[in-house]
Formats: C-alpha cells, structure tokens, sequence
C-alpha cells in the first residue's frame, strides 16, 4: 500500500446505486484514492454492484477479498453476507449467516478505517434509510478524518435519512451534491502536502492568536501537525458553507477569508 494513501469509505443503502454511479462518473480515474463502497445488501443474493460500477469508470472494480492490499486508484466493493473491516492496509472480510447479519455493516467499516487510517481517512455518506453510518462518522472525525454527507443534487437524493442523520448529529464536515464530492475529496487531499514539510513558527503564531482571539482557547499546545490539519479542515468545511448558504456578513466572511488564507501559508 503507498504510504498515505487516502483511503475513501463509501456508505450507501437504500436509492444508493444512483447515487453511487453519479459519483464515480465525475471521479477521474487518475486521482491517487482508494474507494471501499459499503451497502447493506441481501445475505443470500447475488449482488452485480461492482459490475454496475465497473461501467460508471474507468477504475478497476472488484468485490473485496479478505486479507486483500488496497492500492490506488481501485474500488473494493463489500460482497453480500459479509462484514467489511480494515487493518494496516489490508481489508478483512468476515462471512455471516443468517443470523448473525450485521446491521450496521457502514458503521463497522468505517469506524476500523479511522482507526487504521486515521487523518488520511475520509468518509462518505449517500442515500440510505435508517442511521447506518452516522456512529462511524464520528469515529472518522474524531480521528481526524474528512466527513461528507450527500445533499441535494442532479442525482436525485431518493432517501435523505442516513446523510441526515449524521448531519443532525454534527458528525459531517461537508454537505455536497454527489456530483462535487470527488472533486471536493481531491482539493483537500492536494492539500496535504502543504502540511507535510516544515513551517515557520510565525506563521502558526499568527494562527494561534487568531483563533484565541476569535474563540478564546488556547491552541499553541497542540501539536503542529494536528492544529494544521483541523485548521485546513475546518477552513474548507466553513468556506463550502459560506458558498452554499450564500453568507453576507461582512464579519464572517473576513474570518473564513483568514482560514483560508493562513491554511495555505502551510
């Protein structure tokens, strides 16, 4: 596995195969990810979801192995009957019976993948019933991973329940159409190399006294590579809002300005 690799976990249920056709169309096949899509699917009923994702890009589309690497540029599909986890890279796959059939196969995956991953993981909630994914989400977040839910777009959103959820329950950094979720995880994940080299002190100075100014907490502390993540973060997560919502307060958006702004310094 290449070190770093962004590894994108992918929930969906219920309306979800639209929805995940239409973000695979607008994923280019080149973008250095790797995509593990999660469904809850009948146990005893043959699935042909990676066959219909396979046609929606150019990207390698295969049901999930146990103990198989994920790589680049591919898309691992969890199979019927099955629970989905993660561990140094590698996926695991456990097959259940009937009656032990996990009901929050999303939640399973992705709260593993934040563990493994950690801030190089990103989590991804679309069209389902139920709550499914809203706890593994949370494990994302908290382990400083990116968080998005789907919201209102061309492919319509059939069953909005799962997104929002998480999004009542805070766990969700972005709310995106399905089409500009893609193009949203690259943006982010090109800025990490930002975060990888040495930055001057001054530069995270200016951050700290601006963020104890506005809030009055004191962030110094914090390690610097854990404060640069959440600002860049947070920075892009407030400046999607902004554009969404169409904010016109002057005061906020002279501070998102300022996120965004000293993010890109480092």
């Amino acid at each position: 596995m290449t070190p770093h690799l962004p590894i994108v976990g992918i929930g969906a249920s219920a309306g979800g195969v639209e929805a995940l056709e239409g973000f695979f169309r607008a994923a280019p096949a080149e973008n250095g990810m790797a995509f593990v899509v999660v469904t809850h699917l009948p146990p005893h009923r043959d699935s042909l979801l990676a066959e219909i994702l396979g046609r929606a890009t150019r990207m390698p589309v295969v049901n999930a192995r146990d103990d198989q690497p994920v790589e680049a540029q591919h898309v691992y599909v969890l199979p019927p009957g099955a629970v989905l986890t993660i561990n140094e890279g590698r996926l695991r796959l456990r097959h259940t019976g009937a009656a032990e059939r996990e009901r929050a196969p999303i939640d399973v995956f992705f709260t593993s993948l934040a563990e493994d991953h950690g801030e190089h993981a990103i989590g991804v909630v679309l069209s389902g019933g139920g709550s499914d994914g809203t706890l593994g989400l949370k494990a994302l977040k908290e382990n400083g991973g990116l968080t998005i839910a789907q919201g209102a777009n061309l492919t319509r959103l059939r069953f909005a329940d799962m997104p929002s959820n998480a999004v009542a329950a805070g766990f969700v950094d972005l709310v995106l159409p399905v089409e500009e979720i893609p193009e949203r995880i690259i943006a982010y994940i090109l800025n990490w190399a930002a975060l990888d080299t040495e930055r001057s002190d001054e530069a995270l100075s200016k951050i700290h006294t601006l963020l104890r100014t506005r809030t009055g907490h004191e962030f110094s502390e914090y390690k610097d590579r854990t404060f640069q993540r959440r600002v860049q973060r947070n920075a892009a997560c407030r400046w999607s809002r902004q554009q969404n919502s169409r904010i016109t307060s002057i005061g906020c958006k002279k501070t998102r300005m300022k996120f965004v702004r000293y993010s890109a310094i480092y």
